[in-house]
């Protein structure tokens, strides 16, 4: 098992494809690297699904430009599941104009090698 901050070069793939996806405002590529059994969990919200995400990422889409990043704490990878604890922060651009928002919360996130090789994100945990 590899630890605490340790790159792998195909995980950073998958954010570099995550803020591209997010700069394209494009909602099926942001779905197409979430694994088909994707839950994510927020603070008072049941569960959300890959596709309870769409609508809500189409909507986002349409008020904001949206700058994700995650500021990575710590990192485990044992064969095809990595798991990694950090900030998930959004710079949240107003498309009418105004006032730019920032939004950092904790999130804990489950990351899955899938079977073409290529990593996704299967759980998200945020944390307030």
């Amino acid at each position: 098992m590899r630890s605490i901050h340790e790159s792998d070069p195909r995980i950073d793939d998958l954010y570099r494809a995550w803020g591209d996806a997010f700069r394209r405002q494009d909602v099926d590529a942001v779905v197409a690297l979430l694994t088909p059994d994707y839950a994510l969990w927020a603070p008072g919200a049941p569960a959300l699904s890959a596709d309870e995400l769409r609508p809500r990422l189409a909507a986002a889409f349409a008020a904001y430009e949206i700058i994700p990043t995650f500021e990575c704490e710590e990192r485990l990878v044992s064969g095809d599941l990595a798991f990694e604890r950090g900030w998930d922060t959004q710079k949240l651009c107003p498309l009418s104009g105004g006032a730019i928002q920032s939004h950092r919360q904790r999130v804990f996130l489950l990351l899955r090698r899938c079977p073409d090789g290529v990593w996704r994100f299967a759980r998200g945990i945020l944390s307030t």
